[in-house]
């Protein structure tokens, strides 16, 4: 399952998440590649997440297919609890 919303220039998505029997296998990649074709056609040329630092293997998946960081910050949840986060895009 994968959450996105639009925006001016592009799609940003969150809430990637494959159940764990299932990880390894692509089933993310494809996700993000069938994210990318639906933001071709409407012609948003940018692709954006923000992506928990404490997540180094998510982070080192979207760089592998043509994700960069551009932004660190941390993010204040309402519970108090404070999360640091690294920006990712990838332009198509």
């Amino acid at each position: 399952m994968v959450r996105f919303h639009l925006n001016e220039n592009g799609i940003y998505f969150y809430r990637l998440s494959v159940i764990p029997e299932e990880q390894g296998k692509g089933i993310a990649k494809q996700m993000l590649k069938s994210l990318e074709e639906y933001a071709n056609q409407i012609e948003k040329p940018t692709i954006l997440c923000k992506v928990r630092m404490t997540a180094p293997k998510n982070i080192q998946l979207y760089r592998s297919i043509g994700y960069s960081i551009y932004d660190e910050e941390i993010v204040h949840k309402p519970n108090g609890i404070n999360i640091k986060v690294v920006s990712m895009m990838k332009q198509l």
